[in-house]
């Protein structure tokens, strides 16, 4: 009878081996079939859940869903990414860029000056995990959070099974920062133009103001200054 047990367990363990590999070749083929989009590094769910990768030329992201159809977006549009254990949120990482701020708060309804760019350094103390997750939070308002699952089978905080799920979750979320801050930077390239448009402008307001007689040319001559210099 303990032989018949051993036996059946062997051939479970088996079966769910041959079912993550066949899990894990059907995003992959879909990652390496997609136009516009070369991954340059990805990570592929094993157990029917989201699979993400880059595209670090193109300055893109791919998310694909539990049927593997992809959804792609610029790294521009990436909010915030919060790495979250059995529930709890230990890193949080979330965009600084004025606009990007105005979008989050739109998205999750305000409250979130104390977690922009920051992370809570909260650690979770229990001896046993069953989930790990990275959420990702985009600038879509039909779908705007992503769950990317890395562990969901409770198993000792020390073992093999967590540690590896663990680092792979910790390595995606510093790489999702990474990109975070990358689509700061271009956030910061397109609102330059607009600060340029708006001293032009508020130069001109000035100009008419001193044609019409309102202030002298000695302080339109100060303010001029002033706005140049800030």
């Amino acid at each position: 009878m303990y032989i018949f047990f051993l036996i059946l367990i062997i051939i479970i363990a088996i079966i769910g081996f041959v079912n993550s590999i066949n899990n894990i070749k059907k995003p992959r083929i879909v990652f390496d079939s997609l136009q516009d989009f070369k991954a340059d590094n990805y990570f592929l769910s094993t157990s029917f859940g989201l699979s993400i990768g880059f595209d670090n030329q193109r300055k893109k992201i791919c998310i694909l869903d539990k049927m593997n159809k992809p959804v792609i977006f610029d790294y521009s549009k990436v909010l915030q990414c919060e790495l979250i254990i059995d529930g709890e949120s230990v890193l949080i990482s979330s965009t600084s860029g004025t606009i990007g701020r105005a979008l989050l708060g739109g998205i999750l309804g305000g409250g979130i000056g104390a977690i922009i760019g920051g992370t809570t350094g909260s650690k979770t103390k229990k001896e046993n995990i069953s989930s790990i997750d990275l959420k990702i939070i985009v600038n879509d308002i039909s779908n705007p959070v992503y769950r990317i699952n890395f562990l969901n089978i409770k198993t000792k905080k020390g073992s093999i099974i967590y540690k590896l799920a663990y680092s792979n979750a910790e390595k995606w979320h510093g790489i999702m920062s990474g990109l975070i801050r990358q689509g700061n930077d271009d956030e910061k390239d397109i609102i330059k133009p607009v600060d340029n448009f708006s001293i032009a402008d508020e130069i001109k307001k000035l100009k008419e103001l001193m044609d019409n007689g309102v202030i002298t040319e000695e302080e339109f001559s100060k303010q001029k200054s002033k706005l140049i210099d800030d």
